[in-house]
């Protein structure tokens, strides 16, 4: 579960930075021609503003370069980064949208057309860009803030305009204007916040059915998911559907693993076990962890020779786990197919006759619906050696193959 939120959030901050990539390069180019309609003579602007607005521009393309020279060193973690974005992107606001406005006197009718055109677009993506860049309430002060501190200096330059009388009607437009913006980032704010509550309850909830579900040591789903999926395949094989073989097998001699080891040992061999099982397997086979030494594999889509010949190649395959301390790791399986009438229980039930019948034959085989064995002696050369069942030819086209 945590390597595959480790990996989704990977994901995420890779896309994260390929957005910001794209966007800090247009962003070049608007800064340039944004100063580009500064050097037109007849735009009605003072040499001082000229110089100013040049400046700032010179900032902006300095600060995108420097933004993707980050993103492709990846010296800074993105979250901070985008802090940086954003303390830059309020600077901008306030200052350029605000301020200064104020200082050089613009006419009401230019502050209008700002207002309207881009000013409070982009005082609102500030805010809420804070609200989501800071989770708890900084991000919520910091929103409400910076807009308080924006909507102050109109409604000071307003109240300047009145007292020199140049106001014309265009305040009340202005102020509109930014009270709209106003009520527009309260709703975002609120529903961000539903957003937010909604994901960490849907978070809690997928955590509490992986727990509810998953066993914590090995990573395997648990008795209570593989019962669940059990009846399922049951549901949907009614009839004519396919067929499918249940498997319970169980470690042989485990308690004097514990005992002689210690557990530490002992959850090293239970891991071990399910990573070498699942290795063995098709991925629409499915391992579970049925309790203590116990586990369970289901086999949809599998014939009784084909999953014979899976469970051998599994019973093979956990002798050759190394744990230290460990001589040797063997298990007894029992081995049944579905039947028609058959329903879970019955179907467990038989699984788990066969397991028992394994450990009473002397450990280490495969008891199965199909055919009881015991375990021959491993002779070099033998077509049998290290085989828990006789030789018997398999149908062709198994699900199965022996890897």
């Amino acid at each position: 579960m945590v390597d595959l939120i480790e990996q989704e959030r990977t994901r995420f901050e890779v896309l994260r930075r390929r957005i910001y990539r794209a966007v800090g390069a247009i962003g070049v180019l608007v800064v340039l021609y944004a100063q580009y309609t500064f050097l037109d003579p007849g735009a009605a602007y003072s040499y001082l503003e000229r110089a100013i607005y040049a400046l700032n521009h010179i900032l902006l393309a300095g600060f995108s370069v420097v933004v993707l020279w980050q993103l492709a060193r990846r010296s800074v973690p993105i979250e901070r980064l985008e802090q940086r974005m954003l303390l830059f992107f309020i600077f901008q606001s306030l200052i350029f949208n605000s301020i200064l406005p104020a200082a050089f006197n613009t006419p009401p009718e230019e502050v209008l057309r700002g207002a309207i055109g881009d000013d409070t677009w982009f005082l609102l993506v500030c805010c809420v860009l804070a609200f989501h860049l800071y989770a708890d309430l900084r991000g919520v002060l910091i929103a409400l803030g910076v807009y308080s501190l924006s909507f102050t200096i109109v409604i000071a330059q307003v109240v300047s305009w009145n007292v020199q009388d140049r106001d014309q009607g265009y305040g009340a437009l202005i102020i509109q204007t930014y009270a709209m913006a106003g009520m527009l980032l309260g709703f975002m704010l609120i529903l961000a916040s539903y957003r937010n509550r909604i994901i960490r309850l849907q978070t809690e909830y997928a955590m509490l059915a992986v727990t509810a579900y998953t066993d914590t040591l090995t990573g395997l789903p648990n008795r209570r998911q593989l019962y669940s999926e059990l009846n399922a395949l049951i549901t949907s094989v009614k009839g004519n559907g396919p067929p499918f073989c249940l498997c319970l097998f169980d470690l042989d001699h485990f308690k004097q693993i514990n005992d002689h080891h210690g557990h530490l040992v002992g959850d090293q061999v239970l891991m071990a076990v399910a990573q070498t099982v699942c290795e063995q397997l098709r991925a629409t086979d499915r391992v579970a962890r049925w309790g203590g030494e116990e586990y369970a594999i289901l086999l949809p889509h599998t014939t009784p020779l084909q999953a014979l010949e899976a469970i051998e190649r599994t019973r093979a395959a956990l002798k050759t786990i190394v744990v230290p301390g460990v001589t040797h790791i063997t298990a007894s399986f029992g081995l049944a197919a579905y039947q028609p009438d058959d329903s879970s229980e019955t179907l467990l039930h038989r699984a788990d006759e066969n397991l028992y019948a394994a450990k009473r034959a002397g450990r280490d085989r495969i008891v199965s619906d199909v055919r009881s064995v015991r375990q021959p002696p491993d002779r070099p050369g033998s077509r049998a050696a290290g085989r828990g069942i006789a030789p018997e030819p398999q149908s062709a086209g198994s699900g199965h193959s022996a890897g």
